[in-house]
């Protein structure tokens, strides 16, 4: 998927048609699991805490004293989320089913409850709310937010159960996902609304849990309840992480999620263990198991846990995502015909790369959940750049380019044709939960705090407040990123103080990157990597380098190849590039006298990181900024 320009230039459309999706690769994976279903089943026992040996997190994830820049593009997204919060479902609304269930007599709603989001996902709307709430309410004071975050919290106590008992639905009457769907944005609701300071969020948390660590009618068929029923994983080992977390979250995690089948499939990277999942669907929620299992190592030590995660990412990020950060796994359906397993729906073999619509292809969803995964890994091994710039390329290309100029958030990232717009009916989808949940944590990102000092990640204007051995450090990032590639860091700081600040030298970086410190030079870094200024700063010293921002051009392989035709993507850095101006979809560009599309494109860009075509009316606009217009991601090149 990822040829370089000089390179996908020497690939014949001969060999673009050979490079087909594949029923088994190199390492001679089988298309199927070859026993019945319900032979593949969850361990069933768990590990002693005593053997436990934690893995060290190099890094930390700052929750709170990063202020955005008002004209940054996180700024703007991260306000547009909160109108999005307030405007689309009211208090009673959510509060509805556990009302219900409760058996309280629910107030006049001012909103019919929405056909399976809410009626066979109860809860998960309250959920939605409270992870975008939460998230948001440790950067920004919103008074209206907090207000209704905290109302919504307590309209929730008011209907738990003795026993702790506080889900949306009947214990005893569960629907479609919700043990483990519903269960799960619940848990990150109240997770969320917890670090942004609400008293009783994780008192509820704590109640929940120990209620549901007893659930044992329910607990056997965890893995094979209906419909991707894996991801209700990441419930408890979020809950274990938390302030209130007990050795008990995690072991009923392990004993009933964790399936050591799918865990050596994964650490020997064999692609049916992504496409072939034979418990429930194939989807890309399978990254929220990813997620667990890499939690799982960070708590027990056990490698285990860690190889499969690991070959995990390798999958995904070979074989399954498209360029510019979407994941190219969406949901199929196992069914039955003349008495055989298959799948029903679209399929997303390894490589598929669909670009349609049709092809049901880069949920928001999907690259949420990519994001947190890499942000795990980020905490673990801070020095590897890759982690950050899936992270980086996964917010820019699909979590910004999902939200509407109206805060709504759009379910595909498709790649050809046009955006799709979400309809009033169609909030609470699983893309909109987990877009405005990520919308609400963008500030984490651009930082990595350290014991030594601090990684600088992302290039988005800022002013970031920590301490470091005890003394108090201010940063302030200046930058229009990505519209200008110059940035500078402002060091604040009352008394001289040792650190050590690593900046990112990121992999589409077009050459080496100088650092220069107080206007001089001071290291230079390759792509790729983080150079560290390890010194004693002082206050008011200043970091500055301007990033090797260039076009690059990646040729299509893939389901939707064209016999003859050769197609390329274009990103500028990180950022993917639409072809618009064309009524045509997929559209063209004709080189005519050019030698290749690097001589028909303009390397400088226009106003809004615009690229014209030369001697014609087309262009290269980045994809974040479209929104009605028609546009293919990978034009025909003629």
């Amino acid at each position: 998927m990822k040829t370089s320009f000089s390179s996908a230039l020497l690939l014949t459309a001969a060999a673009v048609l050979a490079f087909a999706p594949c029923a088994a690769n190199a390492q001679g994976n089988s298309v199927d699991y070859p026993l019945p279903p319900e032979q593949y089943q969850a361990r069933f026992k768990a590990s002693d805490p005593a053997t436990w040996k934690a893995a060290t997190c190099a890094g930390t994830v700052p929750t709170r004293d990063i202020t955005m820049a008002a004209d940054s593009l996180f700024a703007r997204a991260l306000n547009k989320n909160v109108g999005y919060l307030l405007a689309a479902f009211s208090n009673d609304h959510m509060l509805f089913p556990f009302r219900e269930r409760f058996g309280v007599k629910n107030p006049p709603d001012d909103a019919p409850q929405v056909k399976f989001w809410d009626l066979d996902l109860r809860g998960s709307n309250a959920g939605r709310f409270m992870m975008g709430a939460g998230n948001t309410l440790r950067w920004v004071k919103h008074k209206e937010l907090r207000t209704r975050l905290d109302a919504l919290i307590d309209g929730i106590e008011a209907c738990r159960e003795p026993n702790g008992y506080i889900l949306a639905y009947p214990a005893k009457s569960p629907r479609s996902e919700e043990p483990n769907y519903a269960r799960a944005w619940f848990t990150h609701g109240l997770i969320d609304a917890g670090i942004a300071g609400n008293p009783k969020a994780f008192t509820l948390l704590r109640g929940h849990a120990d209620w549901f660590n007893k659930w044992d009618e329910m607990h056997p068929k965890l893995l094979r309840w209906h419909n991707n029923s894996h991801q209700g994983h990441i419930a408890s080992t979020r809950t274990y992480f938390t302030p209130v977390g007990k050795p008990e979250d995690l072991l009923i995690a392990e004993k009933f999620y964790v399936a050591d089948w799918w865990l050596q499939d994964l650490a020997a990277r064999r692609d049916r263990a992504i496409w072939r999942y034979p418990l429930q669907n194939p989807h890309c929620y399978l990254i929220t198991s990813f997620e667990a299992y890499l939690d799982h190592y960070i708590a027990t030590g056990d490698k285990a846990f860690f190889d499969a995660s690991q070959g995990a990412w390798d999958m995904i990020h070979d074989r399954w995502e498209h360029v510019g950060g979407s994941i190219a796994i969406c949901e199929s359906q196992w069914g039955r015909r003349r008495g055989r397993r298959v799948l029903h729906g679209t399929h997303h073999p390894p490589y598929s790369y669909y670009l349609a619509a049709k092809g049901h292809t880069g949920e928001n969803c999907g690259s949420v959940f990519w994001i947190k995964f890499n942000q795990r890994f980020n905490r673990l091994f801070p020095d590897q750049e890759k982690y950050v710039n899936e992270i980086e390329k996964s917010i820019y290309n699909i979590v910004l380019a999902s939200q509407m100029a109206d805060g709504r958030i759009r379910y595909h990232a498709t790649m050809q044709g046009e955006k799709s717009t979400p309809g009033a009916s169609e909030q609470n989808t699983c893309c909109e939960g987990q877009g405005t949940r990520l919308l609400g944590s963008l500030p984490e990102y651009i930082y990595t705090l350290a014991a030594d000092g601090v990684y600088i990640n992302l290039y988005e204007a800022s002013d970031f407040r920590f301490s470091l051995a005890g003394k108090q450090i201010a940063l302030t990032l200046e930058s229009k990123f990505p519209y200008r590639p110059e940035v500078a860091i402002k060091v604040g700081v009352s008394a001289p103080v040792q650190m050590k600040v690593r900046v990112r030298v990121p992999e589409w970086a077009a050459g080496k990157m100088n650092v220069l410190v107080n206007g001089k030079v001071a290291t230079t870094g390759v792509p790729g990597s983080y150079v560290v200024l390890s010194r004693e700063w002082k206050n008011g010293d200043r970091v500055s380098f301007s990033l090797p921002m260039a076009l690059r051009f990646t040729l299509y392989r893939g389901v939707d190849a064209i016999a003859g035709k050769k197609r390329y993507a274009a990103e500028y850095g990180p950022i993917l590039l639409a072809h618009t101006g064309s009524d045509s979809v997929p559209s063209s560009i004709q080189l005519g006298g050019a030698a290749d599309l690097k001589e028909k494109v303009s390397p400088v860009p226009v106003e809004g990181l615009r690229f014209p075509i030369k001697g014609g009316k087309t262009q290269f606009a980045p994809y974040f900024s479209l929104n009605k217009e028609k546009f293919t991601i990978f034009p025909i090149v003629e």
